[in-house]
């Protein structure tokens, strides 16, 4: 979040807003589509409610600042994709408490040991969130040239140690990673693919440009596996939800990977 907020002037946003069909397409398809796909699998795939908890919450968690590498490897609208990074990480401290609340309720019943503290929650995510973006904004607005020479090492610290948290947890979870892998690898490559496909489709039917197309479809198929954890290992302390934003983490780099590949590949025979 502090590598993002480095990033980012009101001037990156000028463009989006004078023309902001497909900033509302790209958060309504987050924050409403997402949830509501995760709803309809969890129907068809009938996950026990302990993972099912995880993957509600992983779709509670609109894509983070990965999203936004991969939407400039896509030579996508990079504005886009912040634009819509920055606006759920300002929504996500107060949505995602209180959806997980009423996940739980739905899921484990009103007997169930676990409780998430909705108001310790919101401040958390707050402080790990809202607090660094803002940060990093003022410096890059007081410190322009001092931010952008260290906004890449900060950046390559933060992905070192979001791998380094999914390491250590396949670590501890060894002996059950092929279990949970037989549980959880099929629904969330449905969900990736789902979620991808629908927002291609949806983005197209709008009539948005070509790098709005790929933005909108990137960013509606990354998930913020970071957030998740933030939840289900940080506050609700289970290992066994925390599975299921790990696994979507590495599995939805495949289609993205594959999606930003032959874009690429798309254009560079369109030039010749």
């Amino acid at each position: 979040m502090l590598s993002m907020g480095m990033t980012l002037k009101a001037n990156d946003f000028k463009q989006v807003f004078k023309k902001p069909k497909a900033f509302f397409l790209g958060l309504t398809a987050q924050m409403l589509f997402v949830p509501l796909l995760a709803v309809i699998l969890l129907q068809l795939f009938h996950l026990p409610p302990i993972l099912a908890v995880g993957l509600l919450v992983l779709s509670f968690s609109p894509g983070g600042t990965t999203s936004n590498l991969f939407s400039y490897l896509a030579r996508g609208d990079v504005a886009l994709s912040i634009a819509l990074t920055t606006a759920a990480s300002f929504i996500t401290p107060f949505s995602i408490p209180l959806l997980t609340e009423i996940a739980l309720q739905s899921q484990l019943g009103e007997s169930a040991e676990i409780v998430i503290p909705v108001g310790l929650t919101m401040k958390r995510l707050f402080v790990v969130t809202i607090v660094p973006v803002l940060l990093g904004m003022a410096l890059h607005y007081f410190k322009p040239l001092w931010a952008d020479k260290i906004q890449p090492f900060i950046h390559k610290i933060s992905i070192s140690l979001f791998l380094a948290v999914i390491f250590s947890m396949v670590f501890n979870l060894w002996h059950h990673v092929p279990e949970f892998l037989g549980r959880v690898a099929v629904i969330t490559s449905v969900m990736v693919i789902l979620a991808m496909s629908v927002a291609y489709y949806l983005a197209s039917f709008a009539r948005l440009n070509k790098q709005q197309i790929k933005t909108t479809t990137i960013e509606v198929g990354m998930q913020n596996g970071g957030m998740a954890l933030i939840v289900t290992q940080g506050i609700l302390n289970s290992p066994q939800m925390s599975i299921v934003p790990v696994i979507y983490g590495l599995i939805m780099l495949i289609p993205v990977i594959i999606f930003v590949s032959m874009n690429k590949r798309r254009e560079a025979t369109q030039a010749i």
